[in-house]
């Protein structure tokens, strides 16, 4: 594999503890968590600051209804694209999700911030294809299948 061609990737590779957090409840329990801000020091670090050297669009957002509930979620998909070498990169897409209605013990809860929270949980996803936090993801990756 060429050098060059791996180079971004391997910058990407690790995860420092410090932006690291156990998941120690639901679905994903004894998984790790990874500080959404610290994505975003990454992508700073490595190719100016955002707007600049990186820019992340939102291209989509949507409501999605439970069939079963009156859940609702809040999506966003986003188009990542970084400056490297001096050349824009062609859109890296992200989903993210967040729940905008969720049934809680006491009722439903509203968040008014749920297309805050998909839209960092789409940089997150967007920011896989780089290789950011690769070594924890396959790590998490064996444990999964």
């Amino acid at each position: 594999m060429c050098k060059e061609n791996i180079n971004l990737y391997q910058q990407f590779r690790e995860c420092p503890p410090e932006a690291q957090k156990p998941i120690n409840a639901g679905r994903l329990k004894g998984k790790t968590d990874i500080n959404p801000m610290w994505r975003i020091k990454r992508l700073t670090e490595v190719f100016g600051p955002c707007g600049i050297g990186w820019v992340c669009p939102i291209v989509e957002k949507w409501i999605e209804d439970s069939p079963d509930t009156k859940e609702r979620s809040a999506n966003v998909r986003v188009q990542l694209r970084y400056k490297y070498n001096g050349e824009w990169s062609e859109p890296i897409d992200g989903v993210g999700g967040a729940m905008f209605i969720s049934q809680e013990s006491k009722g439903l809860y509203v968040d008014d911030d749920c297309f805050k929270k998909a839209y960092t949980d789409a940089i997150s996803v967007a920011c896989k294809s780089l290789g950011i936090s690769r070594s924890l993801w396959y790590k998490w990756m064996k444990t999964s299948c």
